[in-house]
């Protein structure tokens, strides 16, 4: 975690997180929970190197651990059962405990970089961490 608040290495870092935290291009791995919270707050530190692909990982988390509805035939065949992907609900419940780092996050007005949040994010981000509209 070090290489990614140094300048020197916070790009490979980055890299080698990405690889870490994703199991597959639109899957969360089981690793995602536990590094959630760190995500969080390396996004929300202006002194970090790339905090905008951190705050991008963590938009992509937020999105990829929504709840599958078991009525829908569509996203079971994309994106399993919840009861074979624990990681979704792993990863709420890390958004649901550092909802202050959401919060601080979504008031940060230099995030996201480039394009303006798209409210399909936002509902992902606030959903994710059980919060309602800021």
């Amino acid at each position: 975690m070090y290489g990614l608040v140094d300048p020197d290495a916070a790009e490979v870092a980055g890299r080698t997180l990405g690889w870490l935290v994703m199991a597959g291009p639109m899957h969360i791995s089981a690793a995602m929970p536990s590094i959630l919270p760190y995500l969080l707050r390396l996004a929300a530190d202006p002194e970090v190197p790339y905090r905008g692909r951190h705050f991008d990982t963590v938009l992509v988390a937020a999105a990829l651990s929504e709840p599958v509805d078991p009525g829908n035939r569509r996203d079971l065949a994309i994106n399993g059962p919840e009861e074979e992907h624990p990681e979704r609900a792993q990863c709420r419940s890390a958004f649901e405990a550092n909802g202050v780092w959401v919060r601080r996050l979504l008031a940060d007005d230099q995030l996201p970089e480039g394009e303006p949040l798209r409210q399909d994010e936002l509902d992902s981000l606030l959903g994710a961490a059980g919060l309602s509209q800021v």
